[in-house]
């Protein structure tokens, strides 16, 4: 433990150093660079899990646990750093001393990605750094820099699968997110990732003086997924069909549906956990007898044990155990009976996302939505 937490240190300390001068010369632009133009993007971006995904402490942690128990350290850590700080596949810059390599998943990095190809294990991107700069609007100009429509950016997945969909070298779908997505019902409807996670929203491509804004409209930079309760609240649904109550105890039975996302739920690292909940909830507010039905997707070892860190997940990951998330368009029914006592108030359903990424932290729970009944309402299943 003490070596990982040395390590920890070392690189968040060459996260924030300055004194070692980059090779020249700097073939990303910067992120406020981008700025001087696309405010409104760059905020939403800056705001965003990308522009965190190389200096985010529970992503230090885990880098340096990966490399301490690595056969081979510098390859386990270019296995890592590139899809969280991808413009070292470029610049080398695998020690995340360049201030651009440290923006992670960056403007210039997104933008000058010309094609993807997943059967380029390893490095799957076609990169194009330089002033041609790609995006889904077809008549864009600038006095800036070239500016090329690509159908990539605008509607194609691959461009996030290629750090979204991830096959360990066990031969393991670490991550699965874009097979499960191609597997499902969006693909013919012409539903990709884009549409949910970069929805479009009132905003300008372009402002200051120098250039004309003419888009009124721009994607969301914010890319929220799972940790946002509101993402999960658009895709996923809970109700309570039917709630029968005896003298002392409740039997409730709840769904949960997939109704929206366009890949199993939670998506995603093994880490996250989707968390149904039934209690009662007193008089004095507190939720007791709590029941729990856990929606996840379990890593097993060579020797069938279940992984619960992610450096483990990435690495020694052997086969995949139990699966027990919510597929597109299923709907998950699950009955619960719980002990009344005298003084309950309500009978209470929970959804909660449930993140178990850093060790160090604990498990981060968030609630997502909740539906409730109160006692004496009346409903389908007669007085309550």
């Amino acid at each position: 433990m003490a070596r990982i937490a040395v390590a920890v240190s070392l690189i968040l300390v060459a996260a924030v150093a300055s004194d070692a001068a980059p090779p020249a010369p700097e073939p990303y632009a910067s992120a406020a660079t981008c700025a001087t133009c696309h405010q409104t993007i760059h905020q939403y971006w800056s705001e965003s899990e990308h522009s965190r995904s190389a200096v985010k402490p529970a992503y230090a942690y885990a880098l340096a646990a990966a490399v301490a128990g690595a056969s081979d350290p510098q390859a386990v850590r270019r296995g890592c750093v590139w899809c969280h700080a991808p413009t070292a596949l470029v610049t080398g810059d695998y020690d995340l001393r360049r201030p651009v390599t440290r923006e992670g998943v960056s403007c210039d990095f997104c933008h000058t990605v010309a094609d993807v190809d997943l059967a380029r294990s390893g490095h799957p991107f076609d990169l194009d750094p330089g002033d041609v700069k790609r995006g889904p609007l077809e008549y864009a100009q600038s006095p800036f820099h070239r500016t090329a429509y690509s159908p990539l950016h605008k509607t194609s997945p691959l461009l996030c699968a290629a750090c979204h969909e991830h096959t360990n070298a066990n031969g393991v779908a670490v991550l699965s997110t874009y097979s499960e997505w191609s597997a499902g019902p969006y693909p013919p409807r012409g539903q990709t990732c884009q549409e949910c996670h970069m929805p479009l929203v009132p905003g300008e491509t372009v402002q200051g003086q120098t250039v004309e804004s003419t888009q009124r409209r721009i994607n969301l930079h914010r890319l929220v997924g799972g940790s946002n309760p509101s993402r999960v609240r658009a895709g996923v649904l809970l109700r309570m069909d039917s709630l029968t109550v005896s003298a002392a105890s409740a039997d409730v039975q709840v769904a949960v549906v997939n109704a929206a996302v366009g890949h199993a739920v939670p998506g995603g690292l093994s880490s996250k956990s989707l968390v149904l909940a039934v209690g009662v909830e007193t008089a004095a507010g507190q939720l007791l007898h709590r029941r729990e039905r856990v929606y996840r997707r379990e890593l097993k070892d060579a020797e069938g044990r279940t992984l619960v860190t992610v450096p483990d997940m990435f690495l020694r990951a052997a086969a995949v155990g139990a699966d027990t998330r919510i597929r597109q368009k299923e709907t998950r029914s699950e009955r619960f009976t719980v002990p009344l006592p005298a003084d309950w108030k309500a009978i209470v359903a929970r959804l909660e996302y449930r993140d178990e990424s850093d060790p160090r932290a604990g498990a981060k729970t968030t609630l997502v939505t909740e539906e409730r009944r109160e006692r004496g309402a009346t409903g389908p299943s007669g007085p309550r």
